[in-house]
């Protein structure tokens, strides 16, 4: 009898494990740019992850250039020793699967990573396969693999949705709350340590600011303010109000271009 019953139990353990594994299976993926619409769930994800940043204390994987907008994957550094050495660059221009929790973090979707097992490479990137890298809302081919995708992706960022305007700094203040490129030339700049300011006109108490959090300056190759100062720039942000006048916070370098 004690027999019968350890087969019974075996063979209800063997059903409900195959019964797990093709649910897993079956399992609805869905594409990064939907990982917004899932806030909350658990689900599986698929993509490229096409940029990648580590500060030391966490790192970032992201599926689209645009990460202000869209989902990305971090990793924290208590946890670096679980993980391949450098993942943000053993992941870069992976396709890869990933199945987490989705997390709302300053308004973007995000998935903590605790365990490699939540990540999959699916397919790598070689240099004859043509890579989808998100440009201004469009679909460009970079066939030439890793090194053409990231030169594309920190020439331009892609905007959330459609193509972005481009607008001089003086009509900043006409597009709260939307997300464009705007032009001039930095007339002064100001370091306090903790933020750095880019002013477009000397009275910055009333006119368009671009706003660098100290947390971000080890991104830029030298010191904000003397980075663009006295240069022609072209910022890429969502425009927000503070006190009374326009800004773009920028915790990128990729969010600014140099014209000249």
């Amino acid at each position: 009898m004690k027999q019968i019953k350890a087969v019974i139990l075996t063979a209800a353990l063997l059903f409900t494990g195959l019964t797990a594994l093709q649910a897993f299976a079956q399992e609805k993926i869905i594409p990064f740019e939907k990982a917004g619409d899932y806030v909350g769930q658990t689900v599986t994800v698929a993509g490229v992850i096409v940029s990648s940043y580590n500060s030391g204390r966490a790192c970032f994987l992201n599926f689209d250039p645009d990460y202000q907008h869209y989902l990305s994957l971090v990793i924290f550094a208590s946890d670096f020793n679980r993980f391949p050495p450098q993942p943000e660059k053993y992941y870069l221009n992976k396709k890869v699967r990933v199945r987490g929790r989705i997390m709302l973090y300053k308004g973007r979707p995000e998935i903590i990573l605790s365990s490699p097992d939540q990540i999959k490479i699916v397919e790598e990137a070689g240099e004859e396969q043509a890579q989808t890298v998100a440009i201004d809302g469009q679909r460009i081919a970079a066939a030439g693999g890793k090194a053409e995708a990231e030169e594309k992706a920190a020439a331009r960022l892609q905007s959330s949705d459609k193509p972005e305007k481009e607008i001089s700094w003086e009509e900043a203040a006409d597009y709260y709350g939307q997300t464009v490129r705007v032009r001039g030339k930095v007339v002064a700049a100001n370091n306090t340590g903790k933020v750095c300011f880019l002013n477009f006109h000397r009275n910055w108490k009333r006119y368009f600011t671009v706003v660098i959090f100290a947390s971000s300056f080890s991104r830029f190759p030298e010191s904000p303010e003397k980075l663009y100062l006295n240069k022609d720039i072209r910022v890429y942000g969502r425009i927000k109000e503070y006190q009374g006048k326009p800004e773009i916070i920028v915790d990128s370098p990729e969010q600014i271009e140099i014209i000249k």
